[in-house]
């Protein structure tokens, strides 16, 4: 009886130890960010480019779209900016840095906060060269970008 019972716990301290299945990934703030995000709200330096109650214009869409450590920002189809990006999602608020083309940390660099709330993106970005935000918000006269965004559904 000991034997067995020792068998029993043997085995599933070993399926333990194998980590989550393969057919459920870690869904990290990197995963969360995969795929293409409608914008739906834009405020800079405290005037608003996207409303998120007024209708959007076709030709105007904005999308952003993640995919690994890359990003790019379209408008309508065009290809407008991309580059690479790096998060940390362990401090709070959360961050995020926005490199250009080349990948570098540099004078392009703008860093900023994030959040991800389910199929919501908020971010809060400075002008490149500028101290992080530190809240969600554009006031005039701070530079800051606060967008909202929305996952685009296949």
């Amino acid at each position: 009886m000991k034997i067995s019972c020792l068998l029993v716990l043997v085995t599933l301290l070993l399926i333990a130890a194998e980590g989550p299945r393969k057919d459920a990934p870690l869904k990290n703030d990197l995963d969360k960010l995969r795929g293409t995000w409608l914008t739906v709200s834009l405020v800079s330096n405290g005037k608003t480019l996207v409303d998120e109650k007024a209708p959007p214009k076709e030709a105007a869409t904005t999308k952003l779209a993640y995919d690994g450590n890359k990003w790019m920002v379209k408008v309508g189809d065009k290809t407008v900016a991309s580059g690479t990006f790096k998060i940390d999602s362990t401090k709070k608020p959360k961050e995020i840095d926005i490199m250009d083309e080349s990948g570098m940390k540099n004078d392009k660099t703008k860093l900023g906060i994030y959040e991800l709330d389910g199929d919501t993106y908020k971010y809060c970005l400075a002008p490149a060269g500028k101290p992080r935000p530190a809240e969600f918000a554009s006031k005039e006269g701070s530079g800051h970008s606060l967008g909202v965004s929305k996952r685009e559904k296949p």
